[in-house]
């Protein structure tokens, strides 16, 4: 009986080791859990913390982009409304143009003035400046472009003096000072000079500021004023 009973106690002492040994390895595991569980929660928030910084950048680079996306749609739509506007110019001006083609026998760009003698030989050249001392002939030059190549037709030519009235003579045609024929019209830019208006004397003209006109028909093609000093 004896026997047993130790046999018992040293079973019953076998199985308390083993339970503490249990115990001991189960609060051990338990710690290490714990641990990792802390050390996790700390990656975990840290990588929360960084995920969040990262998702704020994307967000920011994604705002930037779309500001940049608006701002090249409202430039797109800008030149896309410069090239319809134009277009219309364009397509304004080419009807302007067939208009003045089928009414008009030339284009005048220009017109400058010359101060020459009876002869016709320069003094002052055209566009220059002219003294009214030496004044003579105040002839004109028009720079044109021919529209109705070919065609011969009558400019008449108004010169208003420096009081504003319009310069006339016995042979002048009503309403101008004078006429001049264009035979024929040539193509594309040209010169052309006209007849000019003064006398043979020098100082024919007071200083002052003078118009020339250059009419075609009831239509005038071109004015300029000028000043003699």
């Amino acid at each position: 009986m004896s026997d047993e009973l130790k046999n018992i106690d040293y079973n019953d002492s076998e199985r308390s080791e083993r339970k503490g040994k249990r115990s001991r390895v189960l609060i051990g595991l338990l710690a290490l859990l714990l641990v990792g569980s802390v050390a996790g929660g700390i990656f975990l928030f840290q990588d929360s913390d960084s995920a969040k910084s990262g998702l704020r950048k994307a967000r920011k680079q994604i705002s930037s982009l779309n500001k940049q996306v608006n701002s090249l749609r409202t430039e797109n739509d800008t030149l896309s409304l410069t090239l319809q506007r134009e277009r219309v110019m364009r397509t304004r001006l080419q009807q302007e143009n067939d208009t003045l083609r089928t009414l008009l026998p030339m284009h005048i760009a220009k017109i400058e003035v010359a101060n020459a003698d009876g002869n016709g030989n320069t003094i002052s050249a055209y566009g220059k400046s002219i003294d009214a001392s030496s004044s003579m002939y105040l002839m004109p030059r028009i720079t044109y472009w021919g529209l109705k190549v070919g065609d011969k037709i009558t400019l008449n030519v108004r010169l208003y003096d420096n009081e504003g009235k319009l310069v006339t003579g016995t042979t002048s045609p009503a309403g101008y000072s004078y006429s001049c024929k264009i035979e024929p019209i040539q193509p594309n830019m040209n010169t052309q000079s006209l007849s000019g208006w003064g006398g043979a004397d020098k100082g024919h003209f007071k200083p002052g500021t003078y118009r020339y006109e250059v009419w075609w028909e009831d239509m005038c093609l071109k004015q300029l004023s000028f000043t003699l000093k």
